[in-house]
């Protein structure tokens, strides 16, 4: 036969709906798409407790060295790959606010690193940093002055520090930017993903000998979430990673089945002279058509699916679990050969005989 004569029997039975095709596409974008979305909430979980992780501070390492800590040394710390931000911390004297003469509030001398830890711009004007929670005690924004015993004091921003097991210092407390040189007494690091090795890093910061740098250590500035959190372990081994070969699987045993329950039919046309080739041709002409359908349902679904669930980076969860529905299509295809290389013209009657 030739390409246009396949061509247009493989078109006569999609249109009469002989291949069965809404069938079996409706089929696939069910399967796969139940599959893929599955997944993508699993992936979505994993990166939901993640986010928690790193908001809740958990991933900030703090090395505790008094007037130890190379202040230079440690803001460079964030130029390391996997480091996001790293500054310099040490005691200051206490604000005394006119309003609050009694209630001197507590100050820390920190480096512009510091305030990129806490989720500030470090390249905000010049002035103190204030937590959100004691701002709106006061009464101010970000920009206003404070007047204080020595003058005046400019709010540059705030910062946000919530009491969810933390190191409850910095949630009363005025953060004064100061130039990243001279001894500090805290290096703080904020370091995702997770590694040993990186924390091992802050030992640099010290202006002091290797002998000494042993003897001091890394803590976490919350504890509250576990000491780590493995979030490429929990990928790989979240109970829904085996949906890609479960679409695969799906989408071969589709289009094996599409392809035998037409067996009598197939026989028939190689009883009456049509070549095996021919008859391939057309079966996976048919089974392209239903499979790519049913792959764009499916895409559509698992599109709606992830947006749904508020995933944070959505785009990268659907490139994951979009790639089962485009395999399974794919798989079909080799199914429908399998099915159509399992039909032997010398059968005939015995499928007729079971039809």
């Amino acid at each position: 036969m030739r390409f246009r004569s396949i061509l247009s029997e493989a078109g006569r039975n999609l249109a009469t709906g002989t291949s069965r095709a809404l069938l079996f596409a409706l089929l696939l974008a069910a399967i796969t798409a139940g599959a893929a979305i599955m997944d993508a909430r699993s992936i979505i979980g994993v990166q939901s407790r993640a986010a928690d992780f790193v908001a809740s501070g958990a991933s900030i390492r703090v090395m505790v060295a008094p007037a130890m800590t190379d202040a230079a040394a440690c803001e460079r710390l964030g130029t390391i790959g996997g480091i996001r931000a790293a500054g310099a911390l040490r005691e200051a004297d206490a604000v005394v606010l006119r309003t609050m003469n009694a209630n001197p509030v507590p100050a820390y001398a920190v480096t512009p690193g510091l305030i990129a830890v806490l989720g500030g711009d470090p390249a905000a004007p010049a002035g103190a940093w204030l937590p959100a929670p004691l701002a709106r005690t006061l009464g101010v924004q970000a920009g206003q002055e404070l007047p204080t015993g020595s003058g005046t004091l400019t709010v540059a921003g705030l910062y946000e520090y919530p009491d969810d097991g933390r190191d409850s210092r910095l949630a009363y407390a005025a953060l004064l930017p100061q130039p990243a040189a001279g001894s500090f007494d805290e290096c703080w690091a904020d370091i995702w993903p997770l590694s040993r090795d990186r924390e091992q890093l802050l030992h640099a910061a010290l202006a002091v000998d290797s002998s000494a740098a042993d003897a001091v250590a890394v803590g976490q500035l919350n504890t509250s979430r576990g000491t780590r959190f493995d979030a490429l372990g929990e990928f790989t081994a979240r109970p829904t990673r085996f949906a890609l070969p479960a679409c695969a699987l799906a989408g071969l045993l589709l289009g094996l089945i599409a392809v035998r329950i037409r067996r009598l039919e197939l026989a028939a046309a190689l009883h009456l002279g049509a070549s095996r080739r021919d008859v391939l041709a057309i079966q996976v002409i048919e089974t392209a058509a239903w499979a790519a359908a049913g792959v764009v349902l499916a895409a559509v679904a698992l599109l709606a699916g992830v947006v749904a669930a508020g995933s944070t980076d959505a785009a990268a969860v659907y490139l994951v679990d979009v790639r089962g529905p485009a395999v399974a299509a794919c798989a079909t295809l080799i199914g429908a050969v399998l099915g159509v290389l399992t039909v032997r013209e010398r059968h005939l009657f015995r499928y007729f005989k079971n039809r």
